[in-house]
């Protein structure tokens, strides 16, 4: 007949108390937007998320990337760890929930990141690209134009955000559209004073709305943003694969695509708590989105 120890028990007895302790302290935290944690918004919209924390697998399918190209690694991030991009770029194989024709028909993409090339040349952070590419632009990306204001110039904490759409249309062609801040607009419209700290970048589609916005830090901030009557629900050019640091060109694998130009560097940032949703999100959940990362929940 086996003892009973009572020592062991003990131990037994505080490490369950630890671990489910351990587990309930965010549910114990007061609730922020009326959600635990990031985890909890839209969920049943959430197609793909990157968290990199020590893996840059996508976590909903266990994808890991193709390829790298340049200095990829951790740092320390706005939630947990954070992708480090020092010139660099990451390449995904095609991932089913955000591969097909009508994966993202409306969509958002949700980010935090801190641009670090700023003064530099255009820089992309992620992007859906086909394969065949013979152009630069993806379906759909989110960049910004880190050449456009000089580091340490008095606006260098300026970061000039863009994001574009490319759909294929049903009766043939396609319709391409893009947004931006303006701050040399007269008067400046989205003047986002974010380069080279953490902040939380959306871009969202809406094709009932025909909008096509950029938010930073939860609020509007594109100056063109409704697209017109012609744009529409996104129909993806594929095959197409995700990528991180990059917009396509020969240099990152799309054999059909042009070689990188003078205009553009791979990305010099950090990227954390990566998420891609098949629905425009509602300025709430945006806003809880943002709210909840500044808590690194």
């Amino acid at each position: 007949m086996k003892k009973f120890f009572p020592f062991a028990l003990l131990l037994l007895t505080i490490g369950t108390a630890f671990f489910v302790s351990s587990c309930d302290d965010e549910n114990a935290l007061p609730p922020i937007d009326g959600y635990n944690n990031s985890n909890e918004v839209a969920a049943t919209n959430l197609v793909a998320h990157w968290t990199f924390d020590d893996t840059n697998n996508e976590r909903l399918s266990n994808t890991a990337p193709s390829n790298t190209y340049g200095t990829v690694g951790f740092t320390d991030g706005q939630i947990g760890k954070a992708l480090n991009l020092q010139a660099g770029a990451l390449k995904f194989p095609s991932i089913a929930a955000i591969g097909g024709a009508n994966s993202l028909p409306n969509y958002t993409i949700s980010l935090w990141l801190e641009a670090k090339n700023t003064g530099n040349s255009f820089s992309t952070y992620f992007g859906i690209f086909p394969t065949g590419n013979t152009d630069f632009w993806g379906n759909m990306s989110v960049s910004a134009e880190t050449g456009w204001f000089p580091a340490n110039g008095p606006v260098g904490d300026t970061l000039v955000l863009k994001t574009n759409y490319l759909s294929k249309l049903a009766a043939g062609g396609e319709n391409g559209q893009d947004n931006r801040p303006d701050p040399r607009g007269k008067p400046p419209v989205g003047v986002f004073k974010s380069a080279r700290v953490w902040c939380h970048v959306v871009a969202r589609w809406n094709a009932s709305t025909h909008k096509l916005e950029l938010f930073g830090n939860g609020k509007s901030i594109g100056a063109y943003n409704d697209r017109g009557i012609n744009s529409v629900e996104m129909i993806m050019r594929t095959p197409c694969v995700p990528m991180f640091g990059s917009l396509a060109t020969t240099n990152t694998g799309f054999a059909s695509a042009p070689n990188m130009p003078d205009w553009q560097v791979l990305a010099t940032a950090k990227i954390d708590d990566v998420r891609v949703f098949n629905a425009a999100l509602s300025q709430a959940e945006i806003t809880a989105l943002y709210n909840l990362g500044v808590a690194k929940r």
